[in-house]
């Protein structure tokens, strides 16, 4: 007779190899030099269910950068040093069937804190006395939620982005020229772009998951981490703005609020089990990676995660 646990595993591991069936399909994000030069094949998932349990499959140490989902975290940090109020006076709640690095406003304000426009105003309200205080307090606050010490900063990425990154460094004069923020437009994009090239791997971003699936609380203490209004606003912009212009069809085929980041990572939070995070670099035209958003739907059913039923 199989264990629970190795009955799960048996699930994952059919449900891994169905989405597999994906992996020719996609290309890795090439206007970013650095990420051009990836592994196409890379494959990790990850699971960290509130209890502790783990679930880790393919090369889940790999080191990654962290991307977009980034913007999770500056959601959360924002939070924790504005009220609610003024964070959502400087950036809306709504979808967007815009690409992620749209220069189209929506009556000046960004659409949503999870593509860049949004997160870059959202970069805007970090505190600290220099850019280096403010980035440093964000790193430390994913070092603390994944509760690894394996956290990194990947300089290349770092400086490759930095060289590539008109369309973000015109969304941020933009902002600024709208007095959407007042700080100098290039400090408020270098604090974007490094929180952008923070290096994790796949069970350390499920860990992060997990702690918000966990209602903000650390997954052995019972402390809270992050405040139960914060883990509520950042879920719900997760599922309705998560997956950038795909988000609503995401949310209604897998019923998972998700963040992605073209890296090849999707973080998925099941609200009282667990974190997911899987780890491809082939992306659609959206910037999801294929594998992984086909492998949270199958992962939806199989496990039977949706939210909705």
């Amino acid at each position: 007779m199989f264990t629970n646990k190795e009955k799960t595993i048996k699930i994952i591991e059919k449900s891994i190899e169905k989405s597999l069936v994906y992996s020719n399909e996609g290309e890795v994000a090439s206007y970013i030099p650095e990420l051009a030069n990836v592994n196409p094949t890379d494959f990790a998932l990850s699971i960290v269910y509130v209890d502790g349990q783990e679930y880790k499959f393919g090369d889940y140490n790999k080191i990654f950068s962290i991307q977009s989902i980034s913007k999770v975290i500056l959601l959360i940090m924002a939070l924790n040093d504005n009220s609610i109020n003024e964070v959502f006076e400087k950036v809306d709640t709504e979808p967007t069937k815009y690409k992620f690095n749209s220069l189209i406003p929506i009556d000046n304000i960004a659409a949503n804190p999870f593509i860049n426009a949004g997160a870059i105003t959202i970069s805007s309200l970090i505190k600290g006395k220099d850019l280096n205080e403010k980035f440093n307090r964000t790193f430390d606050k994913i070092k603390k939620l994944s509760n690894s010490d394996k956290i990194s900063f990947l300089e290349e990425i770092y400086k490759s982005e930095m060289d590539t990154t008109d369309v973000n460094r015109s969304i941020s004069y933009y902002l600024r020229s709208k007095k959407i923020f007042s700080l100098d437009a290039e400090e408020v994009l270098d604090l974007y772009i490094r929180n952008c090239s923070i290096g994790i791997n796949s069970t350390d971003l499920a860990h992060i998951g997990a702690l918000l699936a966990n209602g903000g609380k650390d997954l052995e203490s019972g402390v809270e981490i992050i405040s139960k209004d914060s883990v509520r606003i950042v879920l719900s912009q997760m599922a309705s703005c998560g997956m950038y212009e795909e988000s609503g069809r995401f949310l209604l085929e897998v019923g998972i609020p998700s963040k992605s980041g073209v890296s090849g990572a999707i973080l998925g939070v099941v609200p009282g089990k667990c974190g997911i995070c899987v780890y491809s670099p082939k992306l659609d035209k959206s910037g999801n990676s294929v594998v992984g958003k086909n492998l949270l739907k199958i992962l939806s059913n199989d496990l039977d995660l949706n939210i909705f039923v």
